[in-house]
């Protein structure tokens, strides 16, 4: 997540909806830190990854070497559920980290101590000053939302578009969308992707 993350523009209705548990979470990130196909670490096959039923990791389907989305990022090695993580992103989203520890205690449950770590690291990511994306930059969009009896994948109805950008080894961005067309997706390249930069779709 970072200072430009979507969760700016959701309702709390909205973001119930999208992350209603962990696993829709970490399917978010996993998204957004990953294409959908990957060359493997251990065996170097492009190959999908599916989603361990019992561990917070992802599967090659060659050879089961996994994957962990939250690796390096603030979630790692985290107790704390990541709908918490998620919702206390949110509130500070909202107030651009203008929420003491003790209220994110109070609504969340989690001890101070807890709380006061996640204001500190998300006020970190919140106040970063991101440049544009230079060198090699994955683009992709992704739909996201509540488990329902709905029609699953892309372009699937009651759900909400993201569009991502991913800077190899450095930075990521989202953004709400109302839409994935050209004449959406362009300018939010334009404003935020440097010229002479390989974009990799």
């Amino acid at each position: 997540m970072n200072k430009k993350s979507p969760m700016t523009k959701l309702t709390l209705k909205d973001f119930q909806e999208m992350f209603p548990d962990d696993d829709t979470c970490l399917d978010y990130i996993r998204n957004i830190k990953f294409p959908e196909r990957i060359e493997c670490p251990r065996c170097h096959k492009v190959s999908l990854f599916h989603k361990a039923s019992d561990r917070k990791t992802y599967a090659c389907d060659h050879c089961g070497n996994p994957i962990s989305p939250a690796a390096n990022t603030i979630f790692q090695h985290s107790p704390t559920p990541l709908t918490t993580w998620f919702y206390v992103i949110y509130l500070m989203a909202q107030t651009r980290g203008g929420i003491s520890a003790k209220q994110i205690q109070r609504e969340t449950g989690v001890t101070y101590k807890t709380a006061w770590r996640m204001c500190k690291e998300i006020r970190d990511i919140l106040s970063e000053d991101f440049d544009k994306f230079t060198g090699d930059v994955e683009l992709d969009e992704s739909y996201f939302g509540g488990k329902g009896k709905e029609i699953r994948g892309r372009g699937a109805e009651n759900k909400t578009p993201f569009f991502g950008m991913v800077e190899r080894g450095g930075k990521v961005e989202t953004h709400v969308v109302p839409n994935v067309k050209r004449s959406t997706i362009y300018p939010i390249v334009d404003a935020n992707v440097s010229k002479g930069c390989t974009n990799l779709y």
